[in-house]
């Protein structure tokens, strides 16, 4: 008797009949569970097919990388610098350079001009020197005779004069105060005079005759003042009013309170056989000026040194202590020789910076500087976007393959999302860039094959050659690009859900040209200052932390305007000016809302600080946005910049600047996706996260392994009822058959039969 399926614990399998009906239950169990295999079975099949479209995701991820390296603009930067030897100089480039090879040799470097002082007893004692005032590159620096060493070098160093007083300490009677140029060149040379006391000569700074300063062509020149139109005592206060200058022996008689050096200029300009004029030059991005002396036929005039040449540093007495001479870099480009005030030299080679390191006057060390046509990165990057695609063509051929001797087929075969990325794949190598009008319109006009097996190739030698002499129109068949014929319009970027505009254009509507946001002073400045302000600059510029600039005491308003323009801070966020009447202008150099800013000054405005005020008094103008739409879609601006918004049919992301300030129409963008863009954008639409289309196949696999996962274990519930009950009954068959035999055996018993 075996025991099999229980009733209340209990096991009556074949106990009355003799028959084994846990077995019978098992088998017709058995019978029951093939629906649950079948649809495992069907599991297993969906889990194979998720499995191959994560592989073939991969495979198409691998076609956006290789794709979007092809959308870059620094892709198709074929010309490529070097430097045969990079101890004796450097050169970089960028996009706008061209091939050539120069054989570099240097002569000299630049060098910043520095003198020292005689030795003194010490940096700290009062050195006790009558009070004096002295002229260092036109700035005027006054002495109360209290000042240490240290001291005088802390009073020129506020002076603002391009040049950094320092102090080495070789012990008692060993001090000295040394004097650099902040700037190489010899245009750079220090220029010093005394104004009142002999301070410079006391401290050996100068001695002897003065000469003349920095010779020019034909003459001779001053150092650089912020103005050409303030009086000579705006520039240097201590000035007496009345002077003269002596050029050939005939003198001109000078107000400073009124002369300038343009007036001074024209002056001069009234001797027979001179000519000057007060010449502008940029110096770290701002305008300074300097005063010309030449003869008119071409040779030096004779100048007398005096106070005021001194001190406009046309002359100047001897450095008896020069450590280093102010120089100009020398140095011949393939023979012909030039000259540099700096060792960095932006303007020899267009698209170049040359940075030299090492030179000798007697043998001139050389380097050969290349700039060679390299197009084997792009042609690297172009081939890996080649063998991406060849991979994933071979990989859908794989799984969707067909044998017909067994019939077996791959797991994507006749699947609707593999067919339809292939159509998609192929006719973006074969078709022609929608809107492009350039020279290459095609891969196949760039010499691209594909073969009888789908793959796609190209020749080298072909891409290459076309790098080297047409690289914009190759690089205009991969890259997202837009043009306008307003030079005001300009394309700046887009999106994967911006559309081409094909053959036409987006028209650009302008509501509002964007602007810069400053603020004016609420006086003119006309008076030296005679106390340091602080300036304390606020806004959305200027972010979430205020910055304090100081102007020192001493200042003219021509002097604040300069700081501030050469300040490492401000020269990036706001441009210093004098407005037509005088006042301290300062202008946003950021258009929009995130260019305003506010000032305020830690003095009441007055004639004889900047002028700007507490910040409430003056004129502030807020910068705004540029406004409109593109092709009539609605865009947000920022700045310049104006950007089509989400949920645009056709201009989402993409994202233009308008420089100009006329309104309404002003004019077209055409907007063009090359092969690097497009493939890119399609490759997003199969592979995005959220919406791409294997994301959506594979929510669904996903959906189907959970409805068919729950309708097994519905399954699996029922059939567990339908085992209980079985048993159940079969167990209640066995006790039946197990108490009739029971009775029959007592009626025999009790019949004797």
């Amino acid at each position: 008797m075996s025991v099999g399926s229980s009733l209340s614990g209990i096991s009556f399998s074949g106990l009355g009949s003799g028959i084994d009906t846990t077995s019978i239950v098992q088998k017709l169990m058995a019978i029951e569970q093939q629906p649950i295999q079948l649809i495992q079975r069907q599991q297993q099949a969906v889990a194979g097919k998720q499995t191959i479209f994560a592989a073939f995701r991969t495979q198409l991820q691998s076609i956006t990388s290789a794709s979007a390296a092809l959308n870059l603009a620094s892709t198709f930067n074929t010309v490529a610098a070097s430097s045969s030897d990079a101890t004796v100089a450097t050169i970089t480039n960028d996009t706008t350079s061209t091939a050539g090879v120069y054989t570099l040799a240097v002569s000299k470097l630049a060098q910043a001009n520095k003198i020292s002082s005689t030795a003194q007893a010490d940096t700290t004692t009062a050195l006790n020197l009558p009070a004096s005032s002295f002229v260092i590159n036109g700035k005027q620096v006054n002495l109360d005779g209290s000042e240490s060493l240290r001291g005088i070098a802390q009073k020129i160093n506020a002076a603002g004069a391009n040049v950094t007083a320092s102090l080495i300490d070789g012990g008692a009677g060993s001090a000295y105060l040394t004097l650099t140029s902040t700037q190489t060149g010899a245009g750079s040379k220090l220029s010093l005079s005394n104004l009142s006391g002999t301070t410079l000569s006391t401290l050996g700074l100068t001695s002897g005759a003065s000469t003349v300063r920095e010779t020019i062509a034909g003459g001779a020149t001053s150092v650089a003042f912020s103005s050409q139109t303030d009086t000579l005592q705006t520039l240097i206060p201590g000035l007496p009013q009345n002077m003269d200058i002596t050029v050939n022996g005939t003198t001109v008689s000078i107000d400073t309170s009124v002369d300038s050096l343009q007036s001074l200029s024209n002056k001069l300009s009234a001797i027979t056989n001179v000519t000057s004029a007060a010449r502008a030059v940029t110096v770290n991005g701002a305008s300074v000026y300097k005063l010309d002396i030449k003869g008119t036929d071409g040779n030096a005039p004779t100048i007398t040194a005096n106070a005021l040449t001194d001190a406009l540093g046309i002359t100047q007495a001897g450095a008896p202590h020069e450590l280093l001479a102010a120089q100009d870099a020398v140095y011949t480009l393939d023979n012909i020789h030039l000259t540099s005030a700096s060792n960095t030299i932006t303007t020899a080679i267009p698209g170049a910076t040359i940075k030299l390191l090492k030179a000798d006057v007697t043998t001139p060390p050389t380097t050969q500087i290349s700039l060679t046509q390299d197009s084997s990165g792009t042609i690297s990057k172009i081939q890996s976007m080649v063998d991406a695609y060849n991979t994933t063509v071979d990989f859908i051929s794989t799984q969707s393959a067909f044998d017909s001797k067994t019939f077996q087929t791959g797991i994507l075969f006749g699947d609707p999302v593999a067919q339809q990325v292939q159509t998609n794949l192929q006719s973006m190598v074969t078709s022609k860039v929608p809107g492009l009008s350039t020279k290459y319109q095609s891969l196949q006009a760039l010499g691209f094959k594909l073969d009888d097996t789908g793959h796609l190739s190209f020749d080298n030698a072909t891409v290459s050659a076309a790098l080297s002499t047409n690289s914009a129109d190759v690089a205009a068949l991969f890259q997202a690009s837009g043009s306008s014929q307003n030079t005001a319009l300009s394309y700046v970027s887009s999106t994967s859900k911006t559309k081409t505009a094909g053959t036409g254009s987006y028209a650009v509507q302008i509501s509002q040209a964007a602007t810069q946001g400053s603020n004016t002073g609420e006086m003119a400045q006309t008076a030296t200052s005679t106390i340091d302000e602080n300036l304390t600059f606020n806004g959305a510029l200027f972010g979430t932390t205020p910055y304090v600039f100081k102007v020192s005491t001493g200042s003219t308003a021509a002097d604040t305007v300069r700081s501030i323009n050469s300040d490492a801070k401000l020269k990036d966020l706001v441009s210093a000016s004098l407005d037509g009447t005088g006042k301290l202008m300062l202008t946003s150099k950021k258009f929009g809302n995130n260019g305003n800013f506010s000032v305020g000054s830690s003095q009441q405005a007055a004639a004889n600080n900047s002028g700007i005020g507490y910040g409430s008094g003056g004129v502030a103008v807020h910068g705004v946005d540029v406004a409109g739409t593109i092709n009539g879609e609605p865009a947000t601006g920022s700045g310049q910049y104006l950007s089509g918004n989400n949920g645009n049919r056709n201009t989402e992301g993409l994202q233009i600047q308008y420089t100009g300030t006329a309104t309404g129409s002003v004019g077209d963008m055409k907007f063009v996706k090359g092969i690097g863009s497009g493939m890119s954008d399609l490759m997003l639409s199969l592979t995005d996260p959220t919406n791409g289309l294997l994301t959506n196949t594979d929510n669904t696999l996903t959906s189907q392994m959970t409805d068919m996962t729950n309708e097994i274990t519905d399954l699996q519930s029922r059939l567990a009822l339908k085992q209980t009950e079985l048993t159940n009954k079969y167990n209640a068959m066995e006790m039946a058959i197990s108490s009739l035999k029971q009775q029959a055996a007592q009626l025999t018993a009790v019949t004797g039969g």
